[in-house]
């Protein structure tokens, strides 16, 4: 087969990547679950085969909305959705319907295609706007013989490819518009800096709607590379398919220890990478995977910048202990004081550059840098070294992670301030031995105080994702707050800790 390459007034652009690994690698495994196997060549003519599905849906198709848990339709419709020159967007599963219900309108997204279990969610999600609803299982029907198969368009490296929803201090979630140009080098960016082997096999653990779950899909269609897909997390499985031969998986802190809880001994030597990120991991964590031998690389990353920024190798830990290790070569790093750069050892925000940084949010401003327009400001506090190996110091400044999920208490907040009974809330993270952090919340409370955290946490469920709900509600008469009416989380924090001891 034959694939065109536009003319440079077309602007950059590469051949479809899944048509690319097909010549590439038509007979290596590319994504297996389970016992089902589809090799490059087989995933091609899956992905046409969807892509003809999609365009039934004709004018409406507009972008598509993924809300399903990780399985080869999903992988499937997301390269599908390429070949049919339309955005995808990965739905958190998670959410509630009125969550879901506002990113669908916020992305505009006219097709949504589902997974049996959150058929009902998708049904109350978009009962007052009705979409095109389209059952995942379509796209994993084994596709007729292909007769004749036409290239698929090229793939302009600048034309949008997703829309990931990533949480915002305004208390909503904001829509990063990641670029196929971001997901290319991204996925090039992780193979230099890791080492790229035809022989390494990614375990995709993490969902999809996830970048951190997405940036592996990428990886090893790129790589060309099989990519063992499992529908949700379990250490056990996970183990097992460590066990079979994957060579590489990307976790949270939450998940590395709950996996060694599992098996406290040595784990296979074939295991090349445990990629470790979704906020800090705990000393004691590190210090047992290393017990164990365990090949951990700290990374640093955000949705803005299609993941990775910067990886700790596994011989760098014992010297560079707490460092999130060198930016990948797709990837500048600087630490900054306003507009002044700073000297290493000095800590300051944590802006990025680089080919894998986002086109933009879907509103407002994206916090890329005015004068040049290619600085990210993360609004992450840390250090560069006299080595160039980042140390991040906090998280966003008001991020909660929490498992590997992004919480902001605004988010929260709102929710709770909307209940007629509080004057004042205010949310803060606490440490959690099992999650990293939970959120906690102070209420101002206008009412019986007995009946207060049942009547939030009901008030809150069905506004809020699970892992959005404080762990606990405490009241107060009052939420420390500035002469400006800001929140002092840091006078509000020791207050909470000082109630939980």
């Amino acid at each position: 087969m034959t694939i065109a390459i536009p003319s440079h007034r077309e602007g950059v652009a590469l051949p479809d990547f899944v048509d690319m690994a097909a010549i590439a690698h038509p007979h290596t495994v590319a994504l297996s679950f389970g016992a089902e196997r589809w090799t490059f060549s087989t995933l091609q003519q899956s992905v046409a085969s969807a892509a003809t599905l999609l365009s039934t849906a004709g004018e409406s198709l507009g972008r598509i909305g993924i809300l399903s848990a990780s399985r080869p339709g999903y992988v499937i419709a997301t390269h599908a959705a390429a070949r049919s020159a339309v955005s995808f967007v990965p739905l958190n599963w998670r959410q509630t319907p009125e969550e879901l219900a506002w990113q669908i309108r916020s992305a505009n997204i006219r097709t949504l295609i589902v997974d049996g279990p959150r058929a009902s969610a998708a049904e109350a999600a978009t009962a007052s706007d009705p979409l095109v609803l389209l059952d995942i299982a379509q796209f994993e029907q084994a596709p007729g013989q292909v007769v004749a198969m036409p290239p698929a368009p090229p793939i302009h490296l600048d034309r949008e490819a997703a829309i990931i929803f990533t949480s915002g201090t305004s208390g909503r979630p904001k829509g990063a518009r990641i670029t196929y140009g971001n997901l290319w080098f991204a996925a090039i960016g992780s193979s230099l800096h890791l080492g790229h082997s035809s022989h390494d096999i990614w375990l995709a653990a993490m969902p999809l709607f996830h970048i951190g779950g997405l940036a592996m899909l990428y990886r090893g269609l790129i790589g060309g590379n099989e990519l063992i897909l499992q529908e949700r997390f379990d250490p056990d499985r996970a183990l097992t398919a460590i066990d079979n031969g994957a060579t590489m998986v990307s976790l949270v802190p939450a998940m590395l220890r709950r996996m060694i809880d599992r098996r406290p001994v040595p784990w296979p030597h074939t295991l090349r990478r445990i990629l470790l990120g979704g906020g800090p991991a705990p000393i004691s964590l590190i210090q047992d995977a290393l017990r164990l031998g365990l090949p951990i690389a700290p990374t640093y990353g955000l949705t803005e910048s299609t993941s990775q920024v910067a990886t700790l190798d596994p011989s760098d830990l014992p010297r560079k202990l707490g460092s999130s290790g060198i930016p990948l070569p797709t990837t500048a790093v600087r630490i900054v004081d306003g507009t002044r750069m700073l000297p290493p050892g000095q800590i300051g925000e944590i802006e990025v550059s680089g080919p894998t940084i986002f086109a933009g949010y879907l509103e407002g401003p994206s916090r890329l840098d005015a004068e040049s327009g290619r600085w990210f400001a993360t609004g992450d506090a840390g250090y560069l070294d006299d080595d160039g190996y980042l140390f991040v110091e906090d998280r966003r400044d008001d991020l909660i992670v929490s498992g590997g999920e992004n919480v902001y208490p605004a988010e929260i907040e709102r929710v709770l301030i909307e209940h007629p009974l509080v004057r004042d809330a205010g949310v803060v993270a606490l440490p959690n031995e099992e999650w990293g952090s939970r959120p906690i919340a102070a209420v101002v409370w206008d009412g019986v105080s007995e009946s207060a955290e049942a009547t939030l946490w009901e008030h809150c469920r069905g506004r809020l994702a699970a892992y959005k709900i404080p762990d606990r509600f405490i009241l107060l008469s009052a939420i420390p707050r500035s002469p400006a009416g800001k929140l002092l989380r840091r006078s509000l924090r020791a207050m909470l800790t000082s109630k939980e001891e």
